[in-house]
């Protein structure tokens, strides 16, 4: 860089804040750093400007690295911002990506700073060319407006289209706005040809020239109505009034014929029948694309023995991005996933069908944590340009030792209930498919025993009826030790009392272990 770098540095340890200087001074970096340990000399800071990027510690004594974030969102929506910590907890790396920090490095590992201050001006200034650009359309777009709207004006103070014709019937001049609405042609594809190709028969041509405009001399115009043509071939039923063109003596100069368009009310009809049919269209695929959807979804549930498996998805549109799966492995091996995209709908539906087919190619020969890797590295540039992500849990129950080993990439909504009546959260938890952060997958392991419940939902079935605030501990309480795994998926959706329109996907999957 030719220009220096000019860092807020938000931290309270004065040498931690000499390894950061010195790991960005490593990197050939030439930075300005003004170190902050306290909330009112960040918020003096923020307020003289002139930053190019925030670093933060996490947490500090009197002020917390999620509050400076929260300051700098508000008032610099843009400024790179960069947590410097000495730990931070998976949950809490998601929640600072999720409230808008552009990425995270511990302290333990500053070589990865000077890469990721250099990534986060870079993501600032394409960010930057993007609003610049933005800004651009915004204006071509409101010019754009304004012109659309000065030719709506003139179009609806000209309703007739006036031609103006030589003798032989020539077109001299036309009023485009109004040739256009009613003909479809320009004034360039007119102007020097003969007014034949506004009629639809030579015959009606014919008799208005022999009545009108063949005269000699001025005569009476004359209204008449007949059928017309468009340009791309539509017939319509209009009126002509046909005319001679007189100069200020009297004298025959041409022709005038105005036309109008009649067939309004059936053009409108037309067009409404013409829009019900694409809405029928546009619903008859969504129909199709939510039966494919549906297929892509297992048919039946997995015979795993010792266990009772089920589970349901409800898109809270005809489809959506969430999706569970099983397969078998071994005799008594079974993967078990579920998938959330961010998102609903059909662009949310096809990244699910996406990493669906992606966790297909690698989950049949891999254990849980390489299976996500190598799905990860598949989905990363399609995640990546479709600025989304995708929580999932994967797992894979070995029924002899009756061991579930599994992988969180940040889904979270998952816990066993034990026959205790104890419930169960499953740890630990990395972040999201398309959040880069260099994650290495940790895998996790959990034991049944006789009547022991493992349930995983996806956040659906939190957000359809928030106002019951349901956790873990409320849900475990709907499960009934004599229901079967089903009967469990029902009862846990049912809380939803199912709102219309649903606010998100809904899936539910529920795993009970009833042998010995």
């Amino acid at each position: 860089m030719t220009q220096r770098l000019r860092i807020l540095h938000l931290e309270d340890d004065p040498m931690d804040a000499e390894l950061v200087l010195m790991a960005l001074t490593a990197e050939g970096l030439d930075c300005e750093v003004q170190v902050v340990s306290r909330r009112d000399e960040f918020d003096k800071a923020l307020q003289r400007g002139g930053m190019d990027l925030i670093l933060a510690d996490f947490a500090l004594p009197a002020f917390d690295g999620m509050s400076a974030l929260a300051m700098v969102r508000a008032k610099l929506p843009d400024l790179p911002f960069v947590f410097v910590s000495g730990k931070l907890g998976e949950e809490a790396a998601i929640e600072s990506l999720k409230s808008g920090a552009t990425d995270y490095v511990l302290k333990s590992r500053l070589s990865r700073l000077g890469p990721a201050v250099q990534r986060a001006l870079t993501e600032a200034t394409e960010r930057a060319k993007q609003r610049q650009t933005e800004k651009a359309l915004e204006v071509a777009y409101a010019e754009i407006e304004k012109r659309a709207e000065d030719y709506r004006n003139l179009f609806n103070s000209i309703r007739d289209v006036i031609v103006v014709a030589d003798h032989n019937r020539t077109i001299l001049h036309v009023n485009q706005p109004a040739l256009i609405d009613t003909f479809g042609y320009s004034s360039d594809e007119v102007v020097g040809e003969s007014s034949i190709i506004l009629y639809a028969n030579e015959d009606d041509f014919h008799s208005t020239g022999k009545e009108v405009f063949d005269v000699e001399g001025p005569v009476d115009g004359k209204l008449i109505e007949l059928n017309f043509r468009r340009k791309g071939g539509e017939v319509f039923i209009g009126e002509l009034y046909a005319m001679k063109r007189l100069d200020r003596h009297g004298v025959v100069t041409g022709n005038i014929s105005i036309f109008r368009d009649i067939s309004q009310r059936k053009k409108a009809e037309a067009d409404l029948r013409e829009s019900e049919l694409r809405r029928y269209q546009l619903q008859l695929e969504l129909v199709y694309a939510a039966e494919i959807q549906a297929k892509l979804l297992p048919r039946s549930y997995p015979n795993i023995p010792g266990f009772d498996v089920s589970a349901r998805c409800l898109p809270a549109k005809q489809v959506g991005g969430d999706f569970y799966d099983w397969q078998q492995v071994t005799p008594t091996v079974f993967n078990l996933t579920l998938g959330d995209v961010m998102g609903k709908g059909m662009a949310a539906a096809m990244l699910m069908a996406t990493v669906r087919a992606a966790l297909h190619a690698v989950t049949l020969y891999n254990t849980p944590a390489p299976a996500v890797h190598l799905a990860e590295k598949a989905l990363n540039e399609d995640l990546e340009n479709s600025e989304s992500f995708v929580t999932l849990f994967h797992a894979q129950l070995d029924s002899v030792t009756r061991t579930l080993s599994f992988v969180d990439c940040g889904h979270g909504y998952v816990f066993v209930r034990r026959a205790t009546g104890a419930v169960e959260t499953l740890s630990p938890r990395g972040l999201p498919l398309g959040v880069q952060g260099g994650e290495v997958y940790q895998e996790g392991k959990v034991q049944f025993e006789k009547g022991d419940v493992f349930v995983l939902y996806s956040d659906g079935l939190i957000d359809a009826n928030p106002q019951l605030e349901l956790t873990h501990e409320i849900l475990a309480g709907q499960i009934r030790s004599e229901e079967g795994a089903l009967e469990t998926v029902d009862r846990l959706i049912a809380l939803t009392r199912q709102p219309d329109p649903q606010p998100d996907d809904i899936t539910v999957l529920v795993a009970k272990f009833n042998g010995d």
